[in-house]
């Protein structure tokens, strides 16, 4: 099987996500290409592909514009063939705010007009370390609410179990 990942990251944590899942699938004898969806070709052709999996953070409650994008343009294929969404948010890392992320979800496919087979709410990281001043308080004040984890290092909330088990159900599903 030939698998396209098209990712979109912000703070670099979709991409390691999106690099993860394709180390996966191509141990599990799949061909993959991985693409940022900044950096795509207007000339991408989609027909040689057998599925395919978006990883798209979420970021001021939504999804990356260039993934967005992406998908409203290619709905069709991505509709017509096994394909995936792993939407990367602190809210899915967070059990009081669960509902939040499949909201963000709901709203990206309702966009988009993409079905996805499968989707996966995965947390993400908070990168303390790269933040400006602003960058944290909002972190702290507006996005953790009183559950902030100490500022002095970075905090990977990724469940990567999660995501291996969610790769391996897709590649069962597409095959």
């Amino acid at each position: 099987m030939n698998v396209l990942i098209v990712y979109g990251t912000t703070e670099g944590q979709t991409r390691k996500i999106a690099a993860q899942t394709a180390t996966h699938i191509r141990e599990s004898g799949h061909q993959v290409e991985l693409l940022d969806s900044a950096a795509l070709s207007s000339d991408l052709k989609l027909g040689h592909f057998d599925a395919f999996v978006i990883a798209a953070s979420v970021h001021q409650e939504h999804h990356q514009e260039a993934v967005t994008n992406f998908v409203f343009a290619h709905h069709e294929p991505l509709n017509a063939k096994p394909s995936a969404l792993i939407s990367v948010s602190l809210s899915a890392a967070l059990e009081d705010q669960r509902t939040e992320a499949q909201k963000y979800v709901d709203r990206f496919i309702s966009v988009t007009g993409w079905q996805p087979r499968m989707t996966l709410l995965l947390g993400g990281a908070l990168r303390f370390t790269k933040y400006d001043y602003f960058q944290e308080q909002f972190v702290k004040f507006v996005v953790m609410k009183s559950n902030v984890p100490s500022p002095e290092r970075d905090h990977e909330f990724t469940d990567w179990n999660a995501l291996a088990h969610f790769t391996d159900r897709f590649l069962e599903t597409a095959g």
